[in-house]
């Protein structure tokens, strides 16, 4: 099994990385780490929940900037855990073609 930093390495620059991450912080914690988290460039809070978890996408040009948004995420205080549900890579030209109806 490759380790994660070699897929990253392996990525093409052309790509759009997407991945689906859930947060867990403390309850006290939520809304310090809501908006830690909605002030990073490349992540978004999609949903929360008063429990402290968080659903978060994020986008990023490499595996390895997605890596390193997980590492930042996971250094907020208050976070208990961070697990990376889903991730997707495509080109970006692929990003800017018409869906059929």
């Amino acid at each position: 099994m490759r380790d994660a930093q070699r897929v990253a390495a392996d990525a093409d620059p052309g790509d759009v990385h997407i991945a689906g991450v859930l947060v867990h912080s403390r309850p006290l914690y939520l809304m310090q780490v809501h908006h830690a988290i909605d002030a990073l460039d490349a992540a978004e809070v999609f949903q929360s929940s008063a429990e402290g978890k968080i659903v978060v996408v994020i986008e990023a040009p490499s595996g390895r900037q997605v890596l390193d948004v997980l590492d930042i995420i996971r250094s907020f205080a208050g976070v208990l855990n961070v697990s990376l549900v889903y991730q997707h890579a495509e080109p970006a030209s692929s990003m800017q073609q018409e869906l059929p109806p």
